[in-house]
């Protein structure tokens, strides 16, 4: 009988109204999680799919029948792909998944948001993931990033756990004990007596007073243990431990439902029918007969096509019941009729021959690199009896390694649990995997994919992989991918002509991804026009996805560095339009988001950079794809003189960008927002710091993007007086950092504003133009003034200071005469109406670009630094 949590259920029912939502329900064992979510979803019209955590699980293994019901029910193509991407790894039955090193732990969990949104859009869906104290960390992360992410309506998520956890914006509901009234009517009593009829007072007259308060008292309110006392009798004759409380209703059961039940117990916490039937060697009449009293006494559910326990604690208490040979014994059996766990139950069984040939069989790799040693020690082992039961199978082939290097031996199997500990995000791991599978192998084939394997890893990590794959490239000469990975490594690092002479052979080898590291070498070349072509050939014919997207984000960067803002940003919202269809915002898309943010940074739109910048950060992207985007916000924050939250994001970035994974770009670019900060901080000490960091420990002749801004800042706080030999200059926006420089030096400002009005980034203009102002002080009023107009259609606060500053010392005003044409009087007038530029364009039915002009061309002739002050000057000299 349900009784009490009126209030629990009323919050399910509010989160349920509000989707997408999500609710963990959290208490002790036995004090009715799972009785009040079965009693929420038994009432409301909804998909509900169910899954949960055992201990000692796999990875996933709670998502993997929530995902299974869904695709059954819906269909695999509500993915890109059918699930070949990501679903796969967990859904065998889709197909052998696509490998994409890197990004398979990614695209596994871009999938299964898409796949639960899109059901969600046909009928409500609410998922169950029970247990969740016992989940691992795998699905841990994959369940945070569904909250995180989680976006349209009709997706309820509900989780049960005997301990708090860190969800996102999950509603906790925590049950309390039940009282003593709310105990009584689970007896159907009132406190003074029982009325007939009740389940749990079943063959009893009355309750007395005095058992009712033994009952509450031993129980402490726990209804899975006053459901037990109340089975098994109060008073004197109560079980004196809790594995006997649990098994009194068992102890009534005959021979034959106990033995059914002791099957389950085995099996474990949910058993499909079938597999209960095949166990137990019954005809389906006497397995019904033998069901029906366990059942009725509620030690088993009926769940769906198959059997759950009511509560763990019932299934723990009748598997340590049963002796060790009957443990050993039923598990042997579960293993033959139920070969999706039969490694798990071949294993509890005793019996590593055969949990060896079952794992291996399942891709448990790391199971079978726990039981490699025991197998092998066994002369007769699984190996040897598989090879001659199947000589084609997978263990005949391990029997018999393959000369080229496709043999399944022990270094295959390292591999694989490489693979998987990728895949599951634990990158620490499969690092080792790697390392030791290439302790093992002869064959120079094997070991050079070993190491593009490795490349990937550590890339994750941080850490750079030019070496590895040199070495992988020596190894196996002809193997164009390998080479064209090379090539992407070396042009990240600067090292153009090498690059492009690998990425030629790669092309010419067959891989196609090279045309990209060609494309992007022939822009930084400075053609930019058969850069395009290249760009645009190759994704004509992309091999896959992820290299298309992969694409756009190289173009968006080469035209970017190159000062073409405007193209850069189209080519980076295509490729993010691209993404979001392919289903890969979270990955490429998040990628190519960083990309987009930057040149709305560079043409001053920063407020929709802040934009692109959240939306991405919100789909909890990969960490060096978050980095990138946390490194353009920080530049924003540090412009806009919000220099807490600008700290903030180095303190979070920093550990995202270790090493040189990336590149040298990839990896100054912190120390170039740092020093930043510093300079905005007024901390020339700090700023030195890092500046005598980058100049001892890199080589700024590799970075081509990030050098100059580095030696503008470093002549600025007086730490160097003379670029280093070799380094390139590339480009408008280059050539713009050296005359920047070359004015720190005590060259023409008047020069390097020249080159940033020719580049038309106008923070960088706004700077130039006080320095200028200090060289010109016959012009330095009009200077001022329009750095002034900068500064307020920016929201620049740290360049509005030094314009003032500088205002100051030249004893210069920054108001005058108030030569405002009819047109800018009219926008002043919607100004002062509070009117954004978007709808002063369409008041006055003109672009918005255009009223964004008219206003900064007003706050320049009104010395004004806000449009409010602009107004209020207005209004003083009555021209509104």
């Amino acid at each position: 009988m349900f009784v009490g949590r009126e209030a629990e259920l009323r919050r399910l029912a509010a989160a349920q109204a509000g989707t997408p939502a999500a609710v963990l329900v959290v208490g002790e064992a036995g004090i009715g999680k799972s009785r009040l979510v079965r009693e929420f979803v038994s009432g409301i019209d909804a998909l509900v799919v169910e899954g949960g955590a055992d201990p000692g699980g796999a990875a996933y293994a709670p998502f993997v029948p929530v995902l299974r019901r869904l695709v059954r029910e819906h269909g695999a193509g509500l993915v890109p792909g059918g699930g070949r991407g990501g679903l796969a790894r967990l859904l065998p039955e889709l197909g052998e998944a696509t490998e994409l090193p890197g990004l398979g732990r990614a695209r596994l969990f871009e999938e299964v948001l898409l796949l639960v949104e899109r059901a969600a859009e046909r009928r409500p869906v609410v998922l169950v993931l029970e247990d969740l104290h016992w989940a691992d960390q795998a699905s841990r992360d994959l369940l945070v990033f569904l909250l995180r992410n989680l976006m349209r309506p009709g997706v309820l998520v509900i989780g049960t756990s005997r301990e708090p956890l860190r969800l996102p914006a999950a509603e906790v509901i925590r049950l309390p004990p039940l009282g003593r009234e709310e105990v009584a009517r689970m007896l159907s009593c009132d406190g003074e007596g029982v009325e007939p009829g009740s389940r749990v007072a079943a063959g009893r007259a009355r309750w007395s007073v005095a058992e009712l308060d033994s009952i509450v008292s031993r129980s402490e309110g726990n209804p899975l243990f006053v459901e037990a006392l109340a089975d098994a009798g109060a008073g004197a004759a109560t079980p004196a431990s809790l594995r006997e409380l649990l098994l009194a209703g068992a102890d009534r059961l005959g021979p034959l439902s106990l033995d059914v039940l002791r099957i389950a117990a085995v099996a474990g916490r949910r058993t499909p029918h079938e597999v209960l039937s095949a166990v137990a060697g019954l005809d389906e009449l006497a397995l019904d007969d033998a069901l029906r009293p366990i059942v009725r006494a509620r030690l088993l559910l009926v769940d769906g096509d198959g059997y759950a326990f009511r509560h763990a604690l019932i299934r723990d208490a009748v598997y340590d019941d049963l002796l060790p040979g009957e443990r050993r014994r039923l598990h042997a059996r579960c293993a033959e009729a139920w070969p999706e766990l039969a490694a798990d139950h071949w294993y509890a069984a005793g019996d590593r021959r055969r949990a060896f040939d079952a794992a291996w069989r399942a891709g448990r790799w790391e199971r079978v690199l726990e039981l490699w040693g025991a197998a092998h020690a066994d002369p007769a082992g699984p190996l040897g009896d598989a090879a001659h039961a199947d000589p084609a199978g997978p263990l005949g082939d391990a029997a018999h390694a393959d000369p080229v290097g496709q043999g399944r031996d022990h270094a295959w199997v390292l591999e694989q649990a490489a693979r998987d500990a990728l895949c599951v995000g634990d990158a620490e791991r499969a690092e080792e995997l790697a390392t030791r599978a290439l302790e093992e192998v002869d064959d120079p084939l094997r070991a050079a994919h070993l190491l593009e394997l490795r490349v990937a890893i550590r890339d994750l990590l941080g850490e750079e992989g030019l070496g590895d794959l040199r070495e992988a490239v020596r190894l196996a000469p002809r193997e164009a991918m390998l080479i064209g990975s090379l090539a992407t490594v070396l042009a990240w690092n600067g090292q153009d002509t090498e690059a492009r002479a690998h990425a030629e052979e790669a092309l010419a080898l067959g891989d196609a991804r090279a045309m990209v590291t060609l494309a992007a070498l022939t822009a930084l070349d400075g053609d930019l026009a058969a850069a395009s072509s290249l760009y645009a050939e190759f994704r004509s014919a992309a091999p896959d996805d992820d290299s298309l997207l992969v694409s756009y984000a190289s173009e968006a960067d080469v035209l970017e560095a190159a000062g073409e803002h405007v193209r850069a940003e189209s080519v980076a919202r295509e490729g993010m339009s691209r993404a979001r269809r392919l289903g890969m915002a979270r990955t490429r898309g998040a990628h190519l988001a960083a990309n987009l943010a930057e040149p709305l940074v560079s043409l001053g739109r920063w407020q929709e950079a802040r934009e692109v910048i959240r939306a991405a950060l919100a789909l909890d992207p990969a960490p060096i794809h978050r980095a990138w985007i946390l490194m353009v916000l920080g530049t924003v924050a540090v412009w806009e003189g919000a220099l807490a939250e600008a700290a903030g994001v180095v303190r979070l970035a920093r550990p995202l960008m270790r090493g040189r994974s990336r590149g040298y770009d990839s990896c100054l670019e912190p120390d170039l927002l740092e020093c930043r900060l510093a300079v905005a901080q007024a901390d020339p000490e700090r700023a030195g710091w890092v500046i005598d960091h980058v100049l001892a420990e890199h080589d700024l002749r590799q970075s081509r993007r990030y050098a100059w801004p580095l030696l503008v800042l470093a002549a600025r706080v007086g730490r160097v007086r003379e670029a280093p030999a070799g380094i390139a200059t590339t480009g408008p926006v280059q050539e713009a950092y050296r005359a920047t420089f070359e004015a720190e030096r005590g060259g023409s400002w008047a020069a390097a504003v020249a080159c940033w009005r020719t580049v038309r980034q106008p923070h960088a203009l706004g700077q130039a133009l006080v320095r200028a102002a200090e060289q010109d002080r016959a012009g330095a009023r009009e200077l001022l003034r329009e750095a002034a107009a900068i500064a307020a259609s920016l929201g620049a606060e740290p360049l509005r200071r030094e314009v003032e500053a500088a205002a100051a010392a030249l004893r210069v005003g920054l108001s005058g005469d108030l030569h405002l044409s009819a047109r800018e009087l009219e926008v002043l007038g919607l100004v002062a109406e509070g009117l954004s530029n978007r709808q002063i364009a369409e008041r006055l039915f003109i672009s918005a670009r255009t009223s964004g002009v008219h206003v900064s061309n007003i706050l320049a002739k009104l010395g004004a630094t806000s449009r409010v002050e602009a107004a209020a000057l207005a209004r003083r000299a009555g021209l509104i």
